[in-house]
């Protein structure tokens, strides 16, 4: 059997830590500045104004002072504060005169970017990282739900997207940047965009507009989402191109496959499958057409070995073994 010493309550004494910066922060932030200037703060900011003064006035570090505990105290101080959490959940919660109209109030609100300067060193930026752990709780199942609603969504657009409708195999017609884009739906392609700052504009109703270069990235990166969420059954240009790109640069299968793993192309059977189905479509549709180089007439030798590949083991490289020369 063991005696455990039971929790320190909060008492009086804990919630009067560090009295004289808290008169003195009261005096110039709270009446001074919430009271006769009407401003709207953050409670983060007022908690990182009160460390500031605590350490400049009293040489301690009150880090850990708590945000519940400064707001209890404030609000046991001033009655007419007012304390509003706004709906975005990555602004921290809101400070201000409960006299203060509704539209001066909006007048007053601080930017929800977080960047706005202020005129007293005593108030620093500061984000919702000072929230307290309750808020963070709250936050956190918010934007859980957020998130998950919207995965929900882009769930369904992926799986109602058709992928490529080209017959096979796709030529370089079907392989280029425009046809890449009809496989990404806009709801994917805008999101990403969003999300890494290339535009701010809020739409579905068509692809947003952004840089060239990051362009070819976004589609990129949606493409290999698509070809992911159907688990390899819907290829994109990006998969068939770069895995044969890869295989004419290189013969080995081991990139290919490597690629392949990552996401980034179409396996090496496939890629297999498509440059055969490519050699033939050219041998049906160029049977009477003479290939570059070649004149009538002119006796042409072609030796090739009886094995289509010569395979490295070590390296996985895939080499043809022909010759072929011309009697002038």
């Amino acid at each position: 059997m063991f005696l455990l010493r039971p929790d320190k309550p909060e008492t009086e004494q804990d919630e009067a830590m560090f009295d004289a910066s808290y008169k003195l922060f009261c005096e110039r932030i709270i009446r001074q500045r919430l009271l006769v200037n009407n401003e709207v703060l953050r409670m983060g900011q007022l908690r990182q104004a009160f460390i500031d003064m605590v350490k400049a006035n009293e040489g301690v570090d009150a880090s850990n002072y708590r945000q519940d505990l400064l707001k209890k105290r404030l609000a046991q101080d001033f009655p007419q504060l007012a304390f509003h959490m706004p709906t975005k959940r990555n602004v921290c919660e809101l400070v201000f005169a409960e006299t203060l109209s509704k539209d001066a109030l909006v007048d007053m609100l601080p930017d929800p970017s977080g960047t706005e300067t202020t005129q007293s060193s005593e108030l620093s930026q500061t984000d919702s990282d000072n929230e307290t752990g309750r808020t963070k709780c709250q936050t956190t199942h918010e934007d859980t739900r957020t998130l998950y609603t919207a995965a929900l969504f882009l769930k369904r657009l992926l799986s109602d997207t058709p992928g490529m409708s080209c017959p096979w195999p796709p030529t370089s017609e079907n392989l280029n940047v425009t046809e890449s884009q009809t496989v990404v739906p806009i709801g994917l392609y805008n999101l990403l965009s969003w999300i890494i700052g290339s535009t701010e504009e809020p739409t579905l109703d068509h692809y947003v507009n952004i840089d060239d270069d990051v362009h070819l990235k976004v589609l990129s990166v949606c493409q290999d989402i698509v070809y992911l969420a159907s688990k390899g059954r819907k290829q994109t240009p990006k998969s068939l191109a770069l895995g044969l790109t890869v295989r004419h640069l290189t013969g080995s299968s081991r990139i290919v496959s490597l690629l392949n793993r990552l996401g980034h192309c179409a396996s090496w059977d496939t890629v297999l499958s498509l440059d055969t189905s490519l050699a033939q479509l050219t041998l049906v549709e160029g049977r009477d057409k003479i290939p570059k180089g070649f004149s009538k007439r002119t006796p042409t030798t072609l030796v090739w070995d009886n094995i289509d590949f010569v395979i490295n083991l070590v390296f996985m490289v895939h080499q043809c073994c022909f010759h072929l020369w011309r009697d002038e």
